[in-house]
């Protein structure tokens, strides 16, 4: 599920050489660099995984786009306008550039808490506009994880308020890997808990944003979605679900 960035690998590819030209010797500088190209022109470069697999989380949803020509019947649009896209070498859902407003899909189940939403977008920049972008559970008024690149913040949001925030610096172009969940605590509270990582990233280990809330939230169904403010098509994909203890 590459999306066809292959502009991408490729400099991936360069920066590492360059730094093997300025640290090692010609016959180590030849070796790796033969092992690089090879396993490159292949299409075998290693890649930093998606989302591992967690023994504690009970897959419920995974959708691809890969084998449908349309949005999954099961999935509710949120403000219309969103289409199945391809690459040569991916499907994923369009968010529409036009007109701006919030799109986006809901889908998977309706829980209060003990769910896990993931996704990856990709959106561009043109001058200084760039689309905002997030996923969310417990419905329209519940939780929100959204990524602000004009503020360079990760904002949580309940009921289109925002309640926390921490620094995040969005890289234009590129996949970006969103997870939010949410899970009962002793003593009548919820934390919620969220990472972001980029395409040429391992999800991280710990949790880029938390906070607890004291109110009980309601039930409602995962969502994604994003505002185009640059004019240009924001892109859906990977969209996973699962049921966490």
């Amino acid at each position: 599920m590459a999306g066809g960035d292959d502009r991408i690998a490729w400099k991936i590819v360069a920066g590492i050489a360059q730094r093997v030209r300025s640290h090692y010797t010609c016959a180590m500088q030849t070796r790796f660099l033969l092992c690089l190209a090879s396993t490159s022109f292949l299409g075998c470069m290693v890649t930093p995984s998606s989302v591992p697999v967690d023994p504690n989380a009970t897959p419920v949803l995974a959708e691809g786009f890969s084998k449908t020509s349309e949005v999954p019947p099961s999935f509710l649009v949120l403000n219309g306008g969103v289409t199945l896209a391809a690459t040569n070498r991916n499907r994923f859902l369009a968010l529409p550039a036009k007109p701006l407003d919030t799109h986006g899909v809901m889908f998977g189940p309706a829980m209060r808490d003990g769910l896990r939403v993931a996704a990856r977008f990709r959106g561009e920049q043109k001058g200084r506009q760039s689309p905002a972008f997030g996923v969310g559970l417990n419905g329209i008024s519940g939780y929100r994880l959204r990524v602000n690149p004009a503020r360079r913040k990760l904002e949580l949001l309940r009921n289109e308020v925002r309640v926390h925030e921490a620094d995040y610096q969005w890289v234009p172009g590129q996949w970006t890997h969103m997870m939010l969940q949410v899970r009962e605590l002793p003593g009548l509270q919820w934390a919620i808990e969220a990472k972001v990582w980029d395409e040429t990233q391992r999800m991280p280990a710990a949790w880029t944003l938390t906070w607890k809330d004291a109110d009980a939230p309601l039930p409602g169904r995962p969502s994604a979605w994003g505002t185009p403010y640059s004019g240009t098509a924001i892109g859906l994909d990977d969209l996973q679900v699962w049921r966490i203890d």
